[in-house]
């Protein structure tokens, strides 16, 4: 039994046909009766008037020819040999082409009409009706993320062509109109009055899409052209005034001088572009990265009884069950929602340990700003890639919010000394300005913090007041005390006595880091020489560990 959709007659033989007779015929056909015979067949397998059909034809031959490749008027009138003039007087016929999905305009900013700029791309599924000789099926495109996604490619293209400004300004407005019902536009137009800068706008969002850099001289030259308040738009944005700067939706990804320069969307501009997929081409702020809880190595942590109850009280309240009814009650009365810690003390006692601990405990990610190797990075950009790890962090807690088993993420300042110490007079110089600066920035984010935030500092003593009261808990971490390091050592070499555990846990005020170097060149020297240290041997590490003596203090590891 026939397919009910296939065709009694040989698409691509008539197809041939009628593009060999085109080819270099200057549009003056000599018909044949073979001739004859497909342009009817093709007219009534296609639905299209004799000339739609011509340049539909000429569009596959030169698809098949070209290894695929879109043509556009140029192309067109090479392979008809006639004027490209000639080929326009078809205009008509190709937009009825356009209108009916047969092939797309990848460069024209309305996909049913011809525009200053041209490229005719054949439609995939006419290429699987014509190949499988089946009758046409074209399947409706929806103006969802697709449709903002092209349009704004086909805008990018436009601005970086070789038109006239006042070209490319009438193109994007005549499209605009068209298109104010679509949310992004329209906040677009209300946000950036002036059409040069929202074209700045758009060719950064196309170069977004595109993964190219927007350079900031050659997009202000794409957007601006001709116009002569480029110098003064220039001028602008090195001093930080442009529109697009003040309304947060265009940031420096790079500030050097013009030429050097680079700028992007900022997280504002990506939300409002993409919606939830924002977060699929948001870069993570330098210095940073996402720690998962079920990447982190679960250990057992030996607290100081006189620590223990404010560790439960802080594990328990970050527990998801008690987390959101405390924030809850928190906002009812008018409190901070936010939890924010400090964990402070000697260095190896734990602190950051700790934080991996409650967050797999807790099944949260951590999102962990090591500060000391981020500063490097950050020289000359501080306060902006500060702002960044907080609009980073927030964009991970409302995922978390809009998943209804998602949790809330830890924020995690490690060795964070440099940002909480006292400030400084600002005349002792640009660092010192700088840092204030971040401070300054983190303890207005503290004052609107919603989630969990986390400090590991080793030098509290220096802590400025303005952070000291608006961390929610302070646990002072000190090396382990006797009966700590006791569990400590035993649970680190299960095969060492009693004798040897308290010998070696009375005589060495050892922090939990300090005792794991020990155990690891235990471990080297079982594997090298096949030994265990005796009680001398393991008396004599303690000792080339400890590089000086130490109070013994109650505390933890």
């Amino acid at each position: 039994m026939a397919n009910k959709d296939s065709i009694n007659f040989n698409v691509l033989d008539s197809i041939s046909v009628i593009a060999n007779k085109l080819a270099d015929s200057r549009l003056r056909i000599r018909r044949t009766q073979e001739f004859s015979k497909a342009q009817e067949r093709l007219d009534s397998y296609f639905k299209t008037t004799s000339d739609a059909t011509w340049m539909l034809c000429g569009i596959i031959s030169y698809y098949f020819d070209n290894n695929g490749h879109a043509c556009n008027f140029n192309e067109l009138s090479d392979f008809f040999c006639v004027p490209v003039m000639k080929v326009l007087s078809y205009k008509s016929d190709i937009e009825s082409l356009l209108k009916k999905g047969y092939i797309t305009n990848t460069m024209g900013l309305d996909s049913n009409e011809v525009g200053l700029q041209n490229s005719f791309e054949l439609s995939r599924d006419l290429l699987h009706c014509i190949i499988s000789n089946k009758k046409i099926t074209i399947t409706d495109k929806n103006e969802g993320e697709d449709f903002v996604f092209s349009t704004i490619r086909k805008m990018g293209a436009l601005i970086e062509s070789p038109l006239m400004s006042f070209e490319k300004i009438s193109e994007i407005m005549t499209m605009e109109k068209k298109l104010v019902h679509n949310s992004f536009f329209a906040e677009t137009i209300k946000l950036v009055p002036d059409v040069h800068d929202r074209m700045f706008f758009y060719n950064c969002c196309s170069d977004l899409f595109t993964g190219f850099e927007s350079r900031l001289s050659s997009t202000i030259e794409s957007a601006y052209g001709d116009s002569s308040k480029k110098f003064k738009v220039a001028d602008e944005f090195m001093n930080e005034s442009h529109v697009l700067l003040k309304k947060g939706l265009i940031e420096f990804t790079n500030k050097g001088n013009l030429m050097d320069s680079a700028v992007e969307l900022s997280a504002t501009a990506k939300e409002m572009l993409l919606g939830e997929n924002a977060k699929l081409f948001t870069k993570s702020a330098k210095g940073t990265e996402i720690i998962q809880p079920q990447s982190i190595k679960q250990k057992v942590l030996f607290y100081a009884r006189e620590n223990e109850a404010e560790i439960n009280r802080l594990k328990s309240s970050l527990h998801e069950e008690n987390l959101r009814p405390i924030q809850k009650r928190l906002l009812e009365k008018g409190l901070p929602q936010g939890i924010a810690v400090l964990l402070y003390g000697a260095p190896g006692t734990g602190k950051t340990e700790s934080v991996y601990q409650i967050a797999k405990e807790t099944d949260r990610q951590i999102l962990h700003v090591d500060i000391s190797s981020a500063k490097s990075c950050w020289f000359g950009e501080s306060e902006k890639n500060i702002k960044k790890v907080f609009t980073d962090y927030r964009s991970l807690c409302k995922t978390a919010k809009s998943d209804k088993n998602g949790k809330m993420p830890i924020l995690l300042f490690n060795e964070a000394d440099a940002i909480l110490s006292k400030r400084k007079d600002s005349a002792s110089g640009n660092v010192v300005q700088t840092e204030n600066a971040m401070q300054n920035i983190i303890l207005e984010e503290m004052e609107k913090l919603e989630g969990i935030m986390i400090c590991t500092t080793n030098l509290a003593t220096n802590l400025d007041a303005a952070f000291e009261r608006r961390f929610l808990f302070k646990i002072k971490f000190e090396n382990p005390t006797v009966e700590a390091k006791q569990k400590i050592w035993k649970s680190k070499l299960d095969w060492l006595n009693d004798d040897m555990i308290l010998s070696v846990a009375q005589n060495y005020d050892l922090s939990g880091g300090q005792i794991d170097n020990i155990v690891r060149k235990i471990t080297m020297d079982e594997i090298l020489n096949g030994k265990r240290p005796d009680l001398n041997e393991l008396h004599q590490l303690c000792k080339s560990e400890r590089l000086g003596s130490a109070e013994k203090r109650i505390g933890f590891f």
